[in-house]
């Protein structure tokens, strides 16, 4: 038994507004309420699947320690899908591991940097 039951994931970003859109449109989860305290924001219904963004005044400066996988059908549609939502890519799509290939995957990042991974089962 663990010692907590998961209850969300948070993510930094530096406007509420553009990241409200961008993981609305990303997961496919509704807007749960929006700029709660004029700092929060939550997608999705609160619990695992959800993801609570909280305003911070700083930009992102190295890697992140925590990110979300998505799994999808079609990595390459995936990133160019993110692209147009104001997103990047910092590794485009790729094979893991390179002998044997078991997944096809991308990382790609938020507008503010938040990275998370686009995944294919191969």
């Amino acid at each position: 038994m663990g010692i907590g039951i998961m209850r969300t994931t948070v993510l930094d970003v530096n406007d509420l507004a553009v990241a409200e859109q961008f993981w609305c449109e990303v997961t496919g989860l509704a807007l749960e309420f929006s700029r709660w305290q004029g700092q929060f924001s939550r997608v999705g219904e609160e619990g695992p699947g959800s993801v609570l963004l909280q305003l911070v005044p700083e930009p992102k400066t190295a890697k992140n320690r925590a990110h979300l996988d998505f799994t999808v059908d079609d990595v390459s549609q995936a990133v160019a899908e993110v692209a147009r939502l104001g997103g990047t890519v910092v590794k485009p799509p790729g094979v893991f591991p390179e002998h044997e290939p078991r997944l096809e995957w991308a990382v790609v990042a938020d507008p503010f940097g938040n990275e998370f991974c686009l995944i294919r089962d191969l």
